[in-house]
């Protein structure tokens, strides 16, 4: 089936994700309907899109007059079959719940046009369930954008079981019209590729809370000497504990019980202690900041271990078919987190050296998972770029 050229954008909800997309949508000249359920919610949307443009006036990355015509290819609507008639694509980006966004996906597939490109925002979800509930599965895809959408250059277009090649190829086209650094995921698999290659880290930091042997802040203070910044713990306080918690709920029914939240998170979740938006989590925080003992650094835990952490998943990611390439995942890497890429960072790191510290981490924390695989042991990982 031959998909629309893509002029009119649909996006349904206006929480941080959905205005964010419907911001770099309009700035590079595409018609956008943004849509949720109560006006307030869309004026408050649109309030934020606004503030945002302004800034970028101020700092003269855009004209006036370019603000005034991005706004004025917005329009905002609570009422989803009337938004997505003339649409030639629409991308979701409700909250992660599989039932609503499915709900949405019935409606949209409905009343919008049949070669509309179908799209989700999900982080996290299959995109194949997803695609279960419409009409021509060829055309949905996922379409993963990361936070801030205005600031952080990566997008990631998923296959599900029946995407058609033609539906990925539009949207690769439409993130890179939107001046995203845009690759494509070949596989539904949680965490798709960026997500994925990090999500190991998660257990990690948790099994070192729990024995409590060495300060969060020793960690957090070498991982910033060595160019972080901010170190795994001041991150996960500023995500929130409890989204580290569900994402690491949702890695232990997909990828490995290993995942199991530790102790200390979820004693903080009792507590209501989230980090930084309770003012208590792993640090107390002040006007925004975690307030972090600098004086002391650790030798225990070494500033390769998480390249080490994540060069091994991204080897899997690669043997699983999930990305087209270590180059990819390298750009993804780059793009969606601010940091280097593992395969071209780790080129010039002794592969023993990765394969001891993995050896060790799984061995001291109990954590089969995070075992080096065969490619990393022989350094035979060095070959995979181009």
């Amino acid at each position: 089936m031959r998909v629309r050229a893509i002029q009119k954008v649909t996006v349904i909800g206006s929480g941080a994700m959905g205005n964010g997309i419907a911001e770099v949508h309009i700035v590079n000249g595409y018609m956008v309907t943004m849509v949720d359920i109560k006006d307030e919610l869309l004026h408050k949307a649109v309030e934020k899109i606004t503030s945002n443009l302004k800034f970028l006036v101020s700092k003269e990355k855009i004209t006036q007059e370019a603000m005034n015509d991005a706004l004025a290819r917005l329009s905002t609507s609570t009422d989803v079959a009337q938004a997505v008639k003339d649409a030639d694509c629409i991308i979701e980006a409700v909250p992660e719940i599989m039932d609503l966004k499915k709900n949405i996906f019935k409606t949209v597939s409905v009343y919008a046009p049949v070669k509309a490109i179908i799209a989700s925002n999900t982080s996290s979800l299959s995109i194949s369930e997803l695609a279960s509930v419409v009409s021509e599965p060829s055309r949905f895809a996922g379409f993963h954008f990361f936070n801030p959408v205005n600031r952080m250059r990566l997008v990631e277009v998923i296959y599900g079981e029946k995407t058609s090649d033609e539906t990925v190829e539009a949207l690769m086209d439409l993130g890179t019209k939107l001046g995203k650094v845009a690759i494509k995921v070949l596989r539904d698999r949680p965490g798709f590729i960026v997500n994925r290659i990090n999500a190991p880290l998660q257990p990690l930091w948790s099994a070192i809370l729990d024995e409590g042997k060495i300060s969060p802040a020793s960690i957090d203070t070498l991982m910033k000497n060595h160019g972080a910044k901010m170190g795994p713990f001041e991150l996960m306080d500023f995500v929130g504990l409890d989204v580290i918690y569900n994402v690491m709920q949702y890695y232990k029914t997909t990828l490995s019980p290993e995942w199991e939240p530790g102790k200390f998170i979820k004693e903080c979740i009792k507590k209501n202690e989230l980090g930084m938006k309770t003012g208590k989590g792993i640090y107390l925080w002040q006007g925004g900041k975690a307030i972090i003992d600098t004086s002391t650094t650790t030798d225990i835990i070494k500033p390769i271990d998480p390249l080490a952490v994540q060069l091994n998943e991204a080897i899997r990611v690669l043997k699983e078919k999930v990305a087209v390439s270590a180059e990819d995942i390298d750009k993804g890497q780059e793009a969606g987190m601010n940091q280097p890429g593992p395969f071209k960072t780790a080129m010039n790191i002794e592969h023993k050296l990765l394969a001891e510290r993995l050896t060790w981490l799984s061995q001291t924390y109990n954590l089969s998972y995070i075992k080096p695989e065969p490619e990393l042991s022989d350094g035979s990982f060095k070959s995979f770029l181009k």
